[in-house]
């Protein structure tokens, strides 16, 4: 705040509200970033949930139980790679492949392969070991009695499921909040692969964009050099970290309420 002051004392609130990023004339705003960094989180949470709870039933329930702990640390090891890793991954991997299949697709139109969306899908394979840990955490504190109860009643296993589920929804909902937190912050990868428009507005994610953090990664190197750029990357930090904190409170009070 302290360091983000001199640009909101001078623009006010419209640095959050506007969409420019013009050093020569010293004209910022980080509304461009902040779409971005919603929309890949948006993509990645859709993508993310789903497979977090598909790895969540799998290793416990589905896995024989000599191989889950074998599973659960593999997928626990996925959280601990360097994100320059997976960043070099999207780089020449991910996105190439993205942009053949969504072209090949009727309407398909993705001119680059680093976009928002090549961003989200990275950030989805790198935050979903986040939330399949909580999840996992809650699925394996059910009650052995309410389990016997769920058989007894006739469920079949996929019934079983379901109800389960149902009943550590809090741990559910916790992992979706730590892993968005987690989604919003990413810099690295996200830097290499999100294209890098820093002065326009877009909300089609099929387009190059920006994030916030990947916007202060990219651009401190010369902030420096202008007088109000280093204030208005500051004003950025802000408005991530205040994000930041507001989801991680929510997900901690989920988890604490859902405590079996």
């Amino acid at each position: 705040l302290v360091e983000a002051y001199p640009i909101i004392a001078r623009d006010g609130v419209a640095v959050f509200l506007e969409a420019r990023w013009d050093p020569v004339r010293e004209s910022y705003g980080v509304l461009q970033a902040l779409a971005g960094t919603v929309l890949t989180s948006a993509v990645a949470m859709a993508l993310a949930m789903p497979m977090a709870l598909g790895v969540a039933v799998t290793i416990n329930e589905i896995l024989p139980a000599r191989w889950r702990g074998i599973f659960g640390s593999l997928v626990d090891l996925t959280a601990t790679m360097p994100t320059v890793i997976y960043g070099l991954w999207g780089l020449f991997v991910l996105g190439p492949t993205l942009q053949s299949l969504i072209n090949y697709l009727p309407g398909g139109m993705m001119t680059s392969p680093y976009t928002l969306f090549t961003a989200g899908v990275l950030l989805a394979i790198m935050i979903t070991p986040y939330a399949a840990a909580v999840i996992r955490e809650g699925y394996a504190l059910v009650p052995k009695p309410v389990e016997e109860a769920i058989y007894a009643m006739g469920a079949t296993r996929f019934e079983a499921v379901l109800i389960k589920l149902r009943y550590i929804r809090n741990y559910i909902l916790g992992g979706f909040f730590l892993a968005l937190g987690r989604a919003m912050g990413e810099t690295v990868a996200v830097a290499m692969v999100v294209g890098g428009n820093f002065v326009r507005l877009t909300t089609n994610i099929f387009e190059s964009g920006i994030t916030i953090s990947s916007l202060i990664a990219l651009q401190f190197p010369n902030a420096a050099s202008y007088q109000y750029m280093v204030p208005a990357l500051f004003a950025g930090a802000l408005l991530l970290t205040l994000f930041g904190l507001a989801i991680n409170a929510v997900a901690i009070y989920i988890i604490q309420r859902g405590q079996i």
